[in-house]
């Protein structure tokens, strides 16, 4: 699996994360860019625009919290022998997961169902 592939997989979790509170807000949006920066060292000005444009279509096409995260798993299944997804990229993901959580104001119940519903998809990787 491609690095680029795991990043948009966890792009459209984070947006899925986002989302399960209702409507992803201007500032949840920059955290969630900053966050992911930060998790996956994505830090020239073409990996800001891609993260960017990638919320951008997912709230323009009006993606659901179910749409998004059934997106991100398809990208990862697709994709797993194209790279390998070892635990420690794994426990990264997981962690950037958290993290975009926590960013806004604690996780909520709808938030760690995500959370905890990708933790069992992941062990079919």
């Amino acid at each position: 699996m491609s690095l680029q592939n795991i990043h948009t997989a966890m792009g459209s979790l984070a947006y899925a994360v986002a989302k399960a509170d209702g409507k992803v807000q201007d500032e949840e949006r920059a955290i969630l860019i900053k966050l992911a920066q930060e998790e996956f060292d994505l830090h020239s000005d073409a990996d800001y625009e891609w993260i960017a444009n990638m919320f951008k279509r997912l709230e323009e096409n009006k993606i659901s919290l179910e749409e998004a995260y059934n997106f991100a798993i398809d990208t990862l299944e697709a994709n797993r022998h194209d790279y390998d997804f070892t635990e420690s990229m794994k426990k990264k993901c997981i962690t950037f997961m958290e993290r975009v959580s926590e960013a806004f104001g604690g996780i909520s119940l709808e938030e760690q169902s995500v959370i905890e519903k990708f933790k069992k998809d992941l062990t079919k990787f």
